[in-house]
């Protein structure tokens, strides 16, 4: 060939894997950024398509592509073949087994506000009949206050212990906890 520049597939193996990675460590640490400007455009695929699996896959096809090319005497097209096939299984062990675990875990310790129906505190603000107070709840997960209502429409006074019987509208409506 005259002039130009001669380009190898090893090369071309090269440059996928380091530009894949490259972006997948990308979107690792800029996720959330790319998603909120992407936001809805992979809503319709879900997790199936997210880009840190498509791009780390990418890298697992160049990535074998390299070896194969370089430390075997296979043709460029059963090297591709067989690249595309050995990222095709790790694109589904990583889907299968790191992905769909991973969005089914809590990603929060804690815990809604209808959680709290049956838990016991304090009031910290006295409750009127039929008015708003705050009670002050703890919990393992942490403690917190929250606006309440008297559930049986009777004050109660500050520092006195109570259940929440249930809660409605982000409101607790409590009553006080006799036999302490």
């Amino acid at each position: 060939m005259k002039g130009g520049i001669q380009i190898e597939i090893v090369d071309i193996y090269w440059w996928l894997l380091w530009g894949s990675l490259a972006i997948a460590i990308i979107s690792l640490f800029l996720g959330d950024l790319l998603e909120g400007l992407l936001d809805g455009l992979f809503d319709s695929v879900g997790e199936f398509l997210n880009p840190l699996l498509l791009f780390g896959t990418l890298a697992v096809v160049s990535g074998s592509g390299v070896l194969f090319t370089k430390y075997s005497s296979i043709s460029n097209w059963y090297v591709l073949l067989i690249s595309l096939l050995i990222g095709l299984g790790a694109y589904f062990l990583i889907y299968y087994l790191l992905v769909i675990p991973m969005s089914k875990a809590e990603a929060s310790t804690s815990i809604s506000i209808y959680d709290l129906a049956g838990k016991t505190g304090e009031v910290i603000t006295t409750i009127p009949a039929n008015g708003y107070g705050e009670v002050f709840i703890e919990s393992t997960n942490g403690s917190r206050s929250e606006s309440a209502k008297s559930f049986d429409s009777v004050k109660i006074k500050q520092g006195t212990h109570i259940v929440v019987v249930e809660v409605k509208d982000q409101v607790l409506y409590v009553s006080e906890l006799t036999g302490l």
